[in-house]
């Protein structure tokens, strides 16, 4: 059964003529085509489902395989409309530009500039070898300039990659697929879509992962970006923000090595960009053009010397004293006009002098009519400057703690700080007036599992979840136990939940039963064996974590639950 259109395929009544394919995807097929009207090469995308949509070899219409999937399909098809209409409003010679959007054959196209070149990933694939720094740094130049444009519009591309950046035979590069970018929502920042992300592991950060869509921004593409730049500079598969974060060393050299042949600016930059807490990566394409333009090496020497000597030239000129022009005297016609333009210069110097002292005393008196509000103001900001406490004893709502960080007038923790609980638990987060409330905060028990994410009044809200093995949750909360989403192992591969706490319906103590039945019959698989081993360490954690911190609740229910079906058990 065909899959493609066949060569010599017509579309809009001739206007386009299908030349031949070059390329398939999970959610569409690219042509190679001829605008007859013009005579010019242009690229043709079709809207294809692997999997949902077919066509019969002799006919160009598309059907859906299975009606139950209309929906599905209709739905991607409007996001396949909107990723054309998106490139359509973007003109920037860095962006693919996109010229026509048209429905036929039962789905949707769009018509886009034909890049005589490859992808990056392929001219990986082919030479064999990574770039040299020079060549990334061009890349980089052309990729920011395309960035700066698309963010300019308030959207996110969200899925760039060496394979979403094509590069002509001119070196000319050029950001494609659209597909999963977002539209900032103005009013309430963050995206103004929360349909589902898709991402490739290696090139998104965890608030993409964890699908946190009101915090996506310019940073999540930075981090893709950093990803990409490493894979250029070595050839090798970024790595997942877990094993960054599992790195202790201080230039993360396990987790991202790179060749001798990279320089340290370099480094810094990839390092920059790929900071797994997004607050902590550049903010705006300017801030890196700017970062960058101050570590560029200079031929007259260093470049920060160079502009620190223009900072003080142009400080000097600003505030350097009047300066009176020399007269310059004409041809004397005779002495008295030489006596006349003596006296002249002198009446001249003097009023200079006196215009020069009238100025410097003006000044002064200015000065220090200014001095004792300045004093004031500065009084002022001090006073309200929060109040930090470093390792001071407290109990909050969580628990009794030692707490560093910002504290209101009441010492009560107000602002950005750390909790560290007698049991060995922790949490590096924003606090409101003791309770934690923070969309990125990072908490750590201390059997070594971490929660980072969003926490709302002391209550895991979104986020993920790790275990001490690697593997990991990644969603919704419910009750301070995972809920809606999806389990991954270490390498960032779906894999079934241990406890299946998702529906509903299962609860940690029949899942521990259902765990030991497994166990006891020999019948489940090898992967469902390593499921209740992971239930039963991941229970057995649970039972030894603290009865305070934001688990607190849960782990007693759970700890009552495991007795209660102990007890069952025996019985």
């Amino acid at each position: 059964m065909a899959q493609t259109l066949q060569p010599g395929t017509p579309l809009q009544d001739g206007k386009y003529v299908i030349q031949q394919v070059i390329g398939q995807g999970g959610f569409g097929n690219t042509y190679v085509a001829t605008h007859t009207s013009f005579n010019e090469t242009c690229a043709v995308k079709e809207f294809f489902m692997k999997g949902i949509n077919e066509r019969d070899e002799h006919s160009t219409m598309v059907r859906v395989s299975n009606s139950s999937n209309m929906s599905d399909y209709e739905k991607q098809r409007e996001k396949f409309k909107k990723e054309a209409m998106r490139l359509y409003r973007l003109t920037n010679q860095h962006i693919v530009k996109v010229h026509d959007l048209f429905d036929e054959n039962g789905t949707s196209y769009y018509v886009m500039d034909y890049i005589d070149g490859e992808s990056l990933k392929e001219r990986l694939k082919r030479t064999g070898q990574p770039m040299s720094e020079a060549q990334v740094l061009d890349i980089l130049d052309q990729v920011l300039d395309a960035l700066q444009t698309v963010h300019a519009k308030g959207l996110w591309h969200l899925d760039l990659k060496p394979a979403n950046i094509m590069q002509d035979r001119g070196g000319t590069v050029r950001l494609i697929d659209f597909g999963a970018s977002k539209q900032l929502d103005a009013d309430k920042g963050g995206a103004m879509s929360t349909s589902a992300v898709t991402y490739t592991n290696g090139y998104a950060p965890r608030e993409q992962i964890e699908m946190r869509y009101e915090i996506l921004g310019p940073w999540t593409d930075f981090y893709a970006l950093g990803a990409t730049l490493f894979n250029l500079l070595t050839g090798v598969h970024p790595p997942i923000p877990g094993v960054i974060d599992d790195d202790t060393t201080p230039d993360k050299r396990v987790a991202l090595p790179m060749p001798s042949s990279v320089s340290q600016r370099m480094r810094d930059l990839v390092l920059w960009l790929m900071k797994t807490h997004r607050k902590e990566r550049p903010q705006s394409v300017q801030q890196i053009r700017d970062a960058i333009r101050r570590q560029a090496p200079s031929k007259d020497g260093d470049a920060n010397a160079v502009d620190a000597l223009n900072d003080e030239t142009a400080m000097a000129s600003s505030t350097a004293d009047v300066r009176v022009s020399p007269l310059m005297d004409g041809d004397s016609q005779n002495g008295n006009e030489t006596k006349t333009k003596s006296k002249r210069k002198l009446m001249i110097s003097l009023a200079v002098i006196a215009g020069l002292l009238l100025v410097l005393g003006g000044y002064a008196l200015m000065r220090n009519n200014e001095k004792k509000p300045a004093e004031e103001l500065l009084i002022t900001e001090q006073e309200v400057a929060p109040a930090t406490v470093e390792k001071k004893h407290l109990t909050i709502p969580m628990g009794e703690c030692d707490y560093t960080g910002q504290v209101n007038a009441g010492g009560i923790p107000h602002g950005h700080g750390t909790a560290v609980f007698a049991n060995g638990d922790q949490v590096e987060a924003d606090f409101t007036d003791g309770n934690v409330t923070d969309d990125d905060a990072l908490y750590t028990f201390a059997t070594g599992e971490t929660f980072k994410g969003k926490i709302i009044d002391n209550q895991f809200i979104k986020g993920q979840y790790t275990l001490t093995d690697g593997s990991y949750f990644v969603g919704e909360f419910n009750g301070n136990k995972p809920g809606s989403g999806q389990w991954y192992d270490k390498k960032g591969n779906k894999i079934s939940d241990p406890t299946k706490p998702i529906s509903g319906k299962q609860t940690l103590k029949s899942t521990r039963s259902n765990a030991k039945k497994s166990s006891n019959t020999g019948s489940s698989s090898q992967s469902q064996s390593k499921t209740a081993t992971s239930d039963a360490l991941k229970k057995d954690k649970i039972k030894q974590s603290p009865q305070n911190g934001p688990n607190g609740q849960i782990n007693r229910k759970a700890s009552e639950a495991m007795k209660e079906d102990d007890r069952k058990d025996r019985d």
